[in-house]
């Protein structure tokens, strides 16, 4: 059986909205996304750029606060 090793991986909370999970010290990042984050997910899991991961947070963020 193939596991993903993938670092990051988005859940969906009922109620919430999606939540990025931290595979390896197995908790939450983050705050909670209305939308499934795919562009931070592939940020987090690839070269992980500190000013690319704070943009895209805040946009994401942004769209849970509207």
């Amino acid at each position: 059986m193939n596991k993903s090793k993938a670092r990051y991986v988005a859940r969906q909370i009922t109620g919430v909205g999606w939540r990025v999970w931290s595979t390896k010290v197995e908790q939450w990042w983050g705050e909670p996304y209305r939308n499934y984050p795919t562009a931070l997910l592939d940020e987090l899991n690839g070269p992980k750029r500190t000013d690319r991961l704070l943009e895209l947070s805040r946009r994401d963020r942004a769209l849970t606060e509207a």
